[in-house]
């Protein structure tokens, strides 16, 4: 079974085991009746746990769990991604494409050399940022028209213009 990331747990709140997620979806109503979380570490899933509730918090959601009482228990999540079933998820709509589905495609530059692999996206604000694993490590680049000339679903690629790219060791 496969597993698409639509959350992320930045941070604790609080003494009594709240979290912090960080929505990974433009459609935050799919936790609307989840009555489950489940927790994953590089694409593992390591844990499902019993909402007990969720709220909105700061653009972001404050989630409370069954049994996860304090904040040396909520400290283990920290950093864990938030994972539904794929087929869970509905079918994109025309014009529009899950980020998931590019994840693991190759990237290359404007003359057709291959840069890396697409490891990851994170969202930064109003842009969306692309981790590529490269042969010397990770880069980042932003996706904006002017470091991500193509993204071509169809044929699963990417083409940047590598003045964009930024080591992650920066």
């Amino acid at each position: 079974m496969n597993f698409i990331r639509v959350g992320k747990i930045v941070n604790t709140h609080g003494l009594d085991g709240d979290l912090v997620m960080q929505f990974r979806t433009e459609s935050p109503e799919i936790f609307d009746d989840m009555q489950y979380m489940m927790f994953a570490r590089e694409g593992d899933v390591k844990a499902s746990l019993e909402i007990e509730y969720m709220e909105d918090y700061k653009g972001m959601a404050l989630v409370g769990l069954v049994g996860v009482e304090d904040v040396d228990a909520a400290k283990k999540y920290k950093g864990m991604d938030v994972v539904v079933p794929e087929d869970t998820i509905p079918e994109a709509e025309e014009g529009t494409i899950y980020w998931s589905d590019l994840v693991g495609c190759p990237v290359f530059d404007i003359a057709g050399v291959e840069v890396g692999t697409l490891d990851d996206y994170l969202e930064a604000g109003a842009t969306e940022v692309f981790r590529i694993k490269c042969e010397d490590g990770f880069y980042l680049i932003s996706n904006n028209i002017d470091h991500v000339l193509e993204i071509n679903v169809k044929d699963k690629k990417l083409v940047v213009d590598r003045v964009g790219l930024v080591s992650e060791e920066v």
